[in-house]
């Protein structure tokens, strides 16, 4: 036993790990069954939200930015109610969510990451550019007030980080090997997105929130990375219809700056990599108990 009395246990998980399901919650179909429910939620959303609209006054544009916010966030808080019921039924006990506190230099490595990020997400969105009438509609979804700054960059990523990376990926990392895992989780996450223009970037976005979300077992700091992505975003969505683009933006720099970015992002994964050690999870430690008893 001595090999393994410096590993720390979360305390929310069951004490008696040696009880512990042979099959964490969710496995690859239970990831393709979320994202249908998801589809359904969004549809009820959906409906509620169209009778609300229509019925409330022009004159309180107020009252219908705050409806926006939260039918914007319901689906995903419905998810994680679905997942932690599911979890429950088939493990004995819901999943629990890692906050587990990181080093303060992490958060300005994340914010300095994200946003070297964001230029590179740039470049490969252009690979399907958004049809000028898609990014109206978009425009119109997302009106510049505080409302939409905070569905975007504070609500989304706290909710969505916790759904994606702290119930699901969470899960998958005990059921398959953590490549397979963040892949999945990443596959998840592009899809919730439900159109191809974020999709792609939130594709490559999830591989690097779940492999910092394996490095450290918390959501925290995927929350920041991902604030820091949507506040660029966000930004970029506003700029004006003169200089939508980056390159129209950085004009004959435009090519530096994204190797810089690129250059950027690269040497914060290698910093973080070689700063934080994979935390042992409660799945690995089972395992190794189980095979000394």
């Amino acid at each position: 036993m001595s090999e393994i009395t410096n590993i720390e246990l979360n305390a929310e998980e069951p004490e008696n790990i040696a009880l512990a399901p042979q099959t964490a919650y969710p496995n690859v179909t239970s990831v393709v069954k979320l994202f249908f429910v998801y589809l359904v939620f969004l549809i009820i959303v959906a409906i509620i939200a169209g009778i609300i609209f229509m019925n409330t006054p022009q004159e309180f544009p107020a009252v219908k930015s705050i409806f926006k916010v939260l039918m914007n966030a319901a689906p995903i808080l419905m998810a994680i109610q679905y997942t932690l019921k599911r979890s429950e039924k088939q493990q004995g006990y819901p999943s629990t969510i890692n906050y587990n506190k990181i080093k303060g230099w992490l958060i300005p490595v994340l914010i300095i990451a994200a946003a070297a990020f964001s230029i590179v997400l740039e470049r490969i969105s252009v690979l399907l550019p958004m049809p000028l009438k898609i990014r109206e509609i978009f425009e119109r979804m997302f009106t510049r007030d505080i409302f939409s700054f905070m569905s975007v960059v504070i609500i989304a990523p706290i909710i969505e980080e916790i759904l994606c990376r702290g119930i699901i990926l969470k899960g998958l990392l005990k059921n398959y090997s953590p490549n397979k895992a963040i892949f999945i989780s990443a596959i998840l996450f592009s899809a919730l997105h439900l159109n191809p223009w974020q999709a792609i970037p939130a594709f490559f976005g999830g591989l690097f929130l779940g492999w910092i979300y394996n490095k450290t077992q918390s959501v925290i700091p995927g929350m920041i990375f991902h604030a820091a992505i949507n506040t660029t975003g966000f930004a970029f969505l506003f700029l004006g219809n003169s200089k939508q683009d980056l390159p129209d933006i950085f004009g004959k720099m435009y090519y530096p700056v994204l190797l810089m970015s690129a250059l950027v992002f690269t040497v914060s994964c290698i910093f973080i990599n070689k700063k934080v050690k994979v935390a042992v999870t409660n799945q690995s430690l089972t395992t190794n108990l189980q095979s000394l008893i």
